[in-house]
């Protein structure tokens, strides 16, 4: 087994090449199987990559063509998008979760010659796709398994009948840095979904720089639960084809509790919302237990806050505070870490903000949350916090080769090898996206603390003016009202009003609890008046820590949840305001009636 050649790695899929026939016989990722993990190897990836890949070239998949991926994350999606990037061809994931009408556009505006999916239930979502948009009839439907669709990748793999296959034949296509690997479709939370061309040089950049940031190395296992059409997801899988650690796929999001302990991750990378369910389980297990059980853990999580702002400030722990720790680690925070596996030390955070108070309830527990900031357009991070350089409430510092500047009204501004080009189809939307001097322009807001660590302030375009010409950032708002459990969604308006209103959809377990309501009792919750009580009681106590101008004057409940499904969020479950607002307009304008 020789060196890798890192002159090589112009491009993702030479990458892996090099990766796999450095690690051979090496375990390269962990799949359930039976009920328990099981090791595929690098020889075997590259193995069922080449088959793939040749049976993908038999359909007549060439360079350049498209090829939709509508999976759920699981190793065939892996094995399929470096197949596609084998053929000089071009990937375009697609969320399952999507509505039809979103999943329409995303194929109407990159053509795909061909799509993926994983099973019936997504091919009857891409008919209904296809009967709502101009998607091309002749498009070849291509299932995870036979019996889906006209050809299935399982027959692929199959036909090869396991022959081993020269890599160099399909790196002849003559794939450099600037060609396009995958078309990567923004989030849609102010307009349209814009398709962003990523290139092979932006994914290598990217991986090149999260890895000087993290340093997971082979001896490491990383889980991952993320969506591999997210770009989070998406750069965690090639950092795992460019640095080697091992890659564990989580079943779903259902069964993330199991696959923590069978997997044994070292690290994770994943979304805010992950996090905090782990801190809500917790708390009702408390909430569940006795009093002397709840006054343990409070008392371990105030001595773990104590020794990790100490240990933060890097001035010395006293022995007591040394020995209280070590009991409050025996007693509360070992069991917590058993439960995720009993190896995790680090979680990397991104795709939303992060509160910190759960920040600072991992830190405590002994498990680092380094949260980071970055977009579509940049194939993820370009800021990052790091294990030993971090500060809490921040998304980190620039990563290498990252220059990032903030423009007067405090819009963060980037330039680097991993910002994007171009838009797919839209020359104006590209053009009007970098100022003159070739700085991408995200339309995020941001500060910097004074000892050099981004914080976000908002999102340009969601400010809020008020009739009395304050600036509001709604997010910081919602995050107060969302911190109460009682609280599932909140979405607060009041551009050019004279004051602001809020949106809120009710946890009604929680809801249900608080009034001693057994669980078929719940019905209707949303529109009881002991609910707008509790609600009113919280908002009033978010409003004394608000800004007068920001308190919410008013609100109307809700007992429909926001979801991806229901085209309220985003799949990084970012709220879209402009839906929400033009599908509750009548409730909210009633808000502002005298």
């Amino acid at each position: 087994m020789g060196e890798m050649n890192e002159k090589r790695h112009m491009t993702a899929i030479s990458a892996f090449f090099d990766r796999a026939d450095y690690m051979g016989g090496k375990v390269c990722a962990l799949v359930k199987s039976s009920g328990r993990y099981k090791g595929v190897s690098w020889s075997e990836m590259k193995s069922r990559v080449l088959a793939v890949a040749a049976g993908l070239s038999g359909l007549g998949i060439e360079k350049g063509d498209r090829v939709a991926i509508m999976v759920t994350t699981r190793i065939e999606w892996t094995i399929a998008d470096l197949a596609i990037m084998a053929l000089g061809a071009i990937s375009v994931p697609v969320y399952c979760a999507l509505p039809p009408d979103r999943i329409a556009h995303i194929l109407a505006d990159s053509r795909p010659k061909a799509a993926i999916v994983e099973d019936d239930a997504v091919v009857e979502l891409f008919e209904k796709a296809r009967a709502v948009g101009k998607i091309a009839e002749e498009m070849l439907i291509i299932g995870l398994r036979d019996g889906t669709g006209s050809h299935s990748i399982e027959a692929l793999e199959k036909a090869a009948g396991g022959a081993s296959m020269d890599a160099a034949e399909f790196e002849q296509r003559g794939l450099g840095p600037d060609d396009p690997a995958t078309y990567v479709y923004t989030s849609g939370t102010t307009g349209r979904l814009k398709g962003v061309v990523i290139t092979h040089g932006m994914i290598m950049a990217e991986v090149t720089s999260a890895g000087l940031a993290f340093r997971f190395t082979p001896r490491h296992v990383g889980l991952l639960a993320l969506p591999l059409a997210h770009v989070l997801g998406r750069m965690i899988q090639f950092y795992h084809m460019v640095h080697g650690p091992v890659l564990a796929y989580a079943e779903s999001l259902e069964m993330l509790a199991q696959n923590y302990l069978e997997a044994r991750p070292h690290f994770v990378c994943g979304v805010p919302r992950m996090l905090e369910k782990i801190q809500e389980r917790v708390m009702e297990h408390l909430d569940r237990s006795g009093p002397l059980a709840r006054r343990a853990a409070a008392w371990a999580l105030k001595v773990g806050g104590d020794f990790i702002d100490i240990k933060k400030q890097s001035r010395v722990i006293s022995a007591s505070l040394r020995i209280k720790y070590a009991l409050a680690d025996t007693l509360v925070f070992r069991r917590l870490r058993a439960r995720l596996g009993g190896r995790l030390f680090c979680f990397v955070s991104g795709g939303a903000k992060l509160s910190e108070e759960t920040t600072r309830f991992f830190h405590a527990a002994g498990i680092k949350v380094l949260e980071g900031y970055g977009l579509t357009e940049t194939f993820a991070a370009v800021t990052v916090n790091v294990q030993d350089d971090y500060k809490f409430g921040t998304v980190g510092k620039p990563l290498a080769d990252v220059s990032l500047k903030l423009a007067q009204d405090g819009e963060i501004l980037l330039k680097g090898p991993m910002v994007f080009r171009e838009y797919l189809n839209l020359p104006a939307e590209t053009l009007a996206a970098f100022d003159s001097e070739g700085y991408f322009r995200t339309g995020d807001l941001g500060e910097y603390s004074r000892d050099g660590f981004l914080r976000l302030t908002g999102r340009k375009k969601e400010m809020i003016v008020t009739a009395g010409g304050k600036n509001v950032a709604p997010q910081m708002i919602e995050e107060v009202l969302a911190s109460s459990p009682l609280v599932k969604n909140a979405m607060v308006v009041g551009d050019g009003r004279k004051f602001i209103v809020a949106l809120i959809a009710i946890n009604e377990e929680e809801v249900g609890k608080r009034l001693g309501r057994a669980p078929g009792e719940r019905q209707g919750l949303a529109w009881d008046p002991m609910t707008r009580a509790l609600i009113d009681e919280h908002i009033k106590g978010c409003n004394r820590k608000l800004a007068r101008y920001e308190t919410i004057k008013r609100f109307a409940i809700t007992d429909q949840v926001f979801s991806v499904s229901g085209g309220e969020l985003t799949p990084t479950l970012k709220v879209r305001r402009d839906f929400v607002a033009d599908k509750y307009r009548d409730a909210l304008e009633e808000l502002y009636r005298d």
